[in-house]
């Protein structure tokens, strides 16, 4: 084979090998570039994710707090009273009608955030307040069911145990909460766990057993926020 063969031969395969190279260079380079185009997507859609939610809960918070401003506005006074510039309501009841439409459309616009959340827990208080009794307990139950971690979740299980008690059940509430008192780790404090007890024995017209609960919070928790309230229904010492 003469020498300019072999040469040609040699550059035929170099240049076989390289394209070869340079296709599978080429098909990777478009694997990569599709893998770090899906990256990006993927981080953008994250990116966007979270951008939304956090917009999401602003517009919510912003929402809760004008209901709230709407259920703690003043009223506006009697002929002759002092003029209250922001009042709009004649009644309390329309202020809480007005203020509970708008904690309804916080819940139903803003589900899944944590303003949604609390103004739950405001439709509960406006229902119990108007004696709805039954959807106020519903409304807590589902918020301490869903959110057992919640920072307001004690909120909703104190206003529960004190809507059973105001309904008939202050027996079995008196048990629960003699059950709690007991545990390691109850699910309140163990004074609000004891003022609790007393409103239920109280409820029951069971006077000496109301005491003995107040004056363990006097005893036991001298510091207890509810510690002042216990000694005025203990007595002198």
């Amino acid at each position: 084979m003469r020498r300019e063969h072999r040469r040609e031969l040699k550059h035929d395969r170099f240049v076989d090998g390289a394209g070869s190279l340079w296709s599978k260079a080429g098909e990777n380079q478009r694997l990569l570039i599709i893998a770090g185009t899906v990256v990006i997507a993927v981080g953008l859609g994250i990116y966007g994710f979270f951008v939304y939610r956090n917009t999401r809960e602003q517009k919510a918070q912003q929402a809760l707090s004008a209901a709230a401003d709407v259920l703690n506005s003043p009223l506006i006074p009697p002929p002759g009273g002092a003029p209250q510039p922001d009042a709009k309501y004649k009644t309390e009841a329309e202020r809480n009608a007005a203020a509970f439409s708008d904690f309804q459309k916080v819940e139903q616009q803003y589900g899944g955030t944590d303003a949604a959340d609390v103004a739950k827990l405001y439709l509960a208080r406006l229902d119990a307040g108007r004696g709805d009794v039954t959807d106020s307990s519903k409304l807590l139950e589902d918020f301490i069911h869903a959110h057992p971690q919640h920072v307001l979740v004690g909120t909703a299980r104190f206003s529960l145990y004190q809507l059973r008690i105001e309904n008939g059940e202050a027996a079995q509430v008196a048990s629960e909460l003699q059950s709690e008192i007991a545990k390691p780790n109850p699910v309140l404090p163990v004074d609000t766990l004891l003022l609790l007890e007393a409103h239920a024995f109280d409820a029951q017209g069971k006077a000496v057993k109301s005491k003995e609960a107040y004056r363990r919070i006097v005893t036991e928790f001298p510091d207890s926020p509810y510690a002042l309230e216990a000694q005025r229904r203990v007595g002198p010492a």
